[in-house]
């Protein structure tokens, strides 16, 4: 009766993750779409924009064109699959900004010490959206928009009020290009996502991590204690959705859709540029150790990497050597 009793329960679970990850079927009023996001609060302005879009989508339409918001371990979705997720119609809609693994060529936006000031970054990510949009094309995903947090900074519970102080601290990481930052200067580099960080930070499974105020700041600033203004690079977000569920909608629908993101992303923007302020000043009234990053450091930091950024791109291929020689041309490096 024991062995009966687990396999039941296996199966039921089971069956719970399939109907969570059903595709949605459209009703009678019209189409419903689920939509995830990696970030676990709705505060975060991400998570906020999302819920934003879905919003004006049903409200413009008349409710004919509905969209499901799932914040940060809502469903069994890993957060380094959500392109997948996105391409098998498992969900419809992401924010997705931990793609990397599969659409590589984003990385070029994150090598570390190449884009360090918001014009170079916009500059680099209008060269890099072609390659980005072909590349997620292929993973049969459409990208409508992007949105960007501020420079990505060190915080941590240990002290760090340098980048020499990173050495021998266990720091979260977004991306592989953060990880070899983090090797080059000593540090341990540990990938995990976004939902996963409270509870990581808690158990010493990483000492820091490298975010904006704006995102992982409000987050997990309660269990930080040093916030070195000083990063490495941008972090971006992008608006996907399945191909074929996208072509599935009325024309009416589609441009809808588009057109509700477009002028959604600069509003999430604008709101990433306010809360890095206000949270960053929110942390420091609480004890927050707050430190400006040093003008050596960027140059030193600058030095190192430079030869990681062209190694990086001739190890994934010609396409990338070429975007990434575009940029560099642009930006002046």
């Amino acid at each position: 009766m024991g062995i009966l009793r687990h396999v039941l329960t296996a199966f039921a679970v089971v069956a719970l993750i399939g109907t969570a990850l059903a595709p949605v079927q459209p009703t009678q009023a019209g189409e419903v779409w689920k939509a995830y996001h990696y970030n676990s609060s709705p505060k975060v302005p991400g998570v906020a924009g999302l819920m934003r879009i879905a919003e004006i989508v049903e409200k413009e339409t008349n409710g004919e064109f509905k969209i499901q918001v799932h914040i940060g371990g809502s469903l069994p979705i890993d957060t380094l699959n959500m392109t997948q997720a996105v391409g098998d119609d498992l969900v419809q809609m992401a924010g997705d900004g931990f793609y990397l693994g599969i659409v590589t060529i984003g990385g070029i936006l994150r090598l570390p010490m190449l884009l360090t000031n918001e014009k170079d970054y916009r500059e680099a990510s209008r060269i890099v959206r072609p390659y980005l949009e072909q590349a997620f094309d292929k993973q049969g995903c459409i990208v409508l928009g992007e949105y960007m947090y501020p420079l990505q900074v060190a915080w941590s519970s240990k002290k760090l009020t340098s980048l020499a102080e990173m050495a021998r601290q266990k720091m979260r990481v977004t991306s592989p290009e953060q990880a070899e930052f983090v090797k080059r200067f000593n540090g341990m580099p540990v990938t995990i996502g976004a939902p996963e960080v409270s509870s990581a930070l808690e158990r010493g499974v990483v000492d820091g991590c490298f975010t904006a105020s704006a995102g992982g700041g409000r987050l997990w600033g309660d269990l930080l204690k040093y916030n070195y203004r000083w990063g490495p690079n941008y972090f971006s977000s992008v608006f996907i959705v399945n191909k074929k569920a996208f072509q599935k909608l009325s024309p009416t629908h589609q441009a809808k859709l588009r057109e509700v993101v477009v002028r959604v992303c600069p509003m999430i923007d604008e709101n990433m540029i306010k809360d890095e302020v206000s949270v960053t000043e929110d942390l420091r009234k609480k004890g927050m150790i707050i430190t400006e990053g040093k003008a050596s450091d960027y140059a030193l930091a600058s030095k190192k990497m430079a030869d990681f950024w062209d190694s990086w791109a001739k190890a994934r291929g010609p396409v990338h050597v070429e975007a990434l020689g575009k940029v560099r041309k642009a930006v002046g490096k």
